[in-house]
């Protein structure tokens, strides 16, 4: 395999010029805060089947825009931008010609605000966007004439791409509104449909074999969980009554046979494995995946047919464990050529031999080259992030520590470039989820804070994903409780070992995360010197009024809050009079999912109370902060504040 000249794909269009790499700086502080703010040049690069075009959602002035383009050729791309306040999610070849792409953006139904999602179609060359969800239609009383319904909330979740018939999809939606999603059979260009199933009472999931009959349906009937599968008999049977439900697994898709599926569940010792089962018996077959000590994640499709390829893992990288020979081997080429970076084939042509790669590190955000098979030539295509070089970039370094009953909790430690190991100022950022994690993946806002001169640590406190079933359910009803503990004992491990100055210390997090760092300054305002929330939960009541509005709600929010306490009492907002820090509290008006009043309450409560507080509301970002002028004012928010505390 040889690596060939660029390949001339970023091109300047509209004002959606590539970024021009920075001169080199001599210092990472020297690197302007714009760069880290900057989404990344690609997002979702996806080849044709045919692999004669390409298609991503590019960033043009701080949001993202749907590129369609021939690759190497000088035809005008496609641009689709956005309507205003939504964010561009996911795209999909749905043929040689059309792409498929969703769209979402925060809105309210009623009293409850909602995350909206709407599905659109388009042709490579740009002609005939359509909308491909359309209402349903209800009789009404007393009239021939049938009314049509509000659009439904949920339009993406489509449940198979039909290669056989590649103009439709099947989708599940809820169309009448009822908290059951029919299926429907779509046409992707001009969103007609048959329904293939009608609401199913409980069920808003449903997942297909690989010829696209239904065969698991899944959801929530108030508080209580519906799992449904279809027997060879053709009747629709509990699945909850079956030995593989009981023992913790769950169908993730299926084999080339429609009576085998993919399974991922605990072994003995509580880690995730993948096993195929016979679905009708319930015969467990073969054991697919399994690595001890971590969790298996999900499954990898193949790019035409969808049928699983191979599944993921994350030990200090997410990575993917090919189980077809040929891509097992493609992956082994491709890293022999590129050792010192984690290497994900992204996208394929149909016939495989045509791929994209991205290629990162912990401190490289990556970079995507494109691989010709036939031709055995590797084509560098754009940077990720331009202007944030690896080499002024901090390593992250995996360490752990230990828990005040003796649980060894792993983490991720980040020491500025060229500072030693010891006395620095510091940033515990712990996750948000919390049934999340983090890892080594470059990541622009603990690199900001090290280009700073902020050490950051990150714990996988008790509750976190990937560590086995045991690790991520001690963390249920323990908020405020041992999941806080172990923020806490991370961070007097820092002192103890003498990595953090003990009066240089804030902690800052994203949703649970923030909720998080309010609970460090109300429980242990003497180990940090200020606070900082990003979408964080401040009223965990509030939290769990909200979430029962949603279908499910009532189920997942048992696990919140600490086992035999109230929520209040582990409610930064009810508890904001123990604070003795400065605390930066950030918030998007738009976040569909810890809502902006927790925030403003709690500022207000602050300045009643005459705490130290700073807010900082940001118009349009969502959760994720998923643009960059929301991302930009975090980053200048955060160094202002810690510059001034710590």
């Amino acid at each position: 395999m040889i690596v060939g000249r660029p390949i001339s794909l970023i091109v300047a269009l509209c004002g959606l010029a590539p970024a021009a790499t920075a001169q080199q700086p001599a210092r990472p502080s020297e690197i302007a805060i714009e760069k880290f703010a900057q989404l990344p040049l690609m997002r979702q690069a996806r080849l044709s089947p045919a692999g004669t075009h390409i298609a991503y959602i590019r960033p043009h002035k701080g949001q993202g825009h749907l590129i369609i383009q021939p690759l190497g050729g000088a035809t005008t791309p496609t641009v689709v931008p956005p309507a205003q306040s939504m964010a561009i999610d996911w795209l999909h070849w749905a043929n040689p010609d059309r792409v498929v792409f969703s769209v979402s953006a925060t809105s309210r139904r009623g009293i409850t605000e909602t995350l909206e999602t709407r599905l659109y179609a388009i042709d490579k060359d740009g002609k005939h966007l359509e909308h491909i969800v359309r209402p349903s239609r209800q009789a009404v009383s007393g009239s021939n004439l049938p009314r049509e319904l509000a659009p439904p909330q949920i339009q993406d979740d489509v449940i198979h791409w039909l290669p056989d018939e590649p103009n439709h999809i099947l989708l599940s939606v809820d169309g009448n509104h009822d908290g059951a999603d029919e299926v429907r059979r779509v046409d992707i260009r001009d969103g007609k449909f048959d329904e293939v199933r009608n609401d199913y009472d409980g069920i808003q999931n449903w997942l297909t074999d690989q010829t696209g009959k239904l065969h698991l349906g899944w959801g929530y009937r108030m508080s209580t969980v519906r799992v449904l599968t279809k027997a060879a008999d053709g009747q629709w049977r509990n699945a909850k009554k079956s030995d593989w439900y009981d023992a913790g697994y769950f169908p993730q898709g299926f084999t080339e046979s429609p009576d085998v599926a993919y399974m991922r569940g605990p072994d003995e010792n509580g880690y995730m494995v993948i096993k195929t089962m016979n679905v009708d018996t319930g015969e467990f077959l073969e054991t697919v995946f399994e690595k001890p000590g971590l969790d298996a994640g999900g499954l990898v499709p193949d790019p035409l047919t969808r049928q699983p390829v191979g599944v993921t893992y994350v030990e200090h990288f997410e990575q993917t464990v090919y189980f077809d020979d040929e891509l097992a081997s493609l992956q082994r080429a491709i890293d022999r050529v590129k050792p010192d970076t984690v290497n994900d084939i992204i996208s394929m042509s149909a016939d495989r031999r045509k791929v994209l790669i991205h290629s990162f590190s912990d401190v490289d955000p990556g970079t995507f080259a494109y691989l010709d098979r036939d031709k055995n030539e590797m084509s560098f295509i754009a940077e990720a992030m331009p202007g944030l070089l690896p080499e002024l970039m901090s390593p992250v370094e995996a360490v752990s520590y230990e828990a005040r009953d003796g649980v060894r909790i792993p983490a991720y430690l980040t020491v500025p470039r060229g500072l030693p190991r010891e006395g620095l100022r510091m940033v515990v950022m712990p996750h948000g989820g919390p049934a999340s994690r983090d890892d080594k993946t470059f990541w622009f806002l603990s690199q900001f804070l090290a280009s700073r001169g902020y050490a950051v640590f990150q714990p996988n406190f008790r509750g976190s994903s990937g560590y086995g079933k045991g690790f991520e359910h001690a963390g249920r009803k323990e908020w405020g409780g041992k999941m806080q503990e172990d923020v806490t004992d991370g961070t007097t491990w820092l002192i103890a070992e003498g990595i953090a100055a003990p009066d240089r210390i804030c902690i800052v997090g994203w949703s649970y995360g923030g909720y998080s760092a309010a609970m460090g300054a109300v429980q242990t305002p003497e180990l940090y010197q200020c606070a900082g929330s990003i979408n964080g939960v401040l009223d965990l009541p509030g939290l769990i009024a909200d979430d029962k509005k949603y279908i499910g709600g009532s189920s997942w929010t048992r696990h919140m809050g600490l086992e035999d306490e109230s929520a209040r009492s582990v409610s930064p907002y009810h508890q904001a009079e123990r604070i003795q820090v400065p605390v930066l509290i950030a918030q998007a008006k738009d976040d569909a999912r810890v809502h902006d009043d927790q925030a403003k309450r709690m500022v207000k409560r602050l300045k009643r109370l005459k705490k130290p507080v700073e807010y900082v509301e940001v118009e349009f970002g969502g959760h994720s902060m998923n643009n960059e002028t929301a991302r930009l004012q975090i980053l200048q928010s955060l160094e202002r504040f810690l510059g001034e505390n710590i």
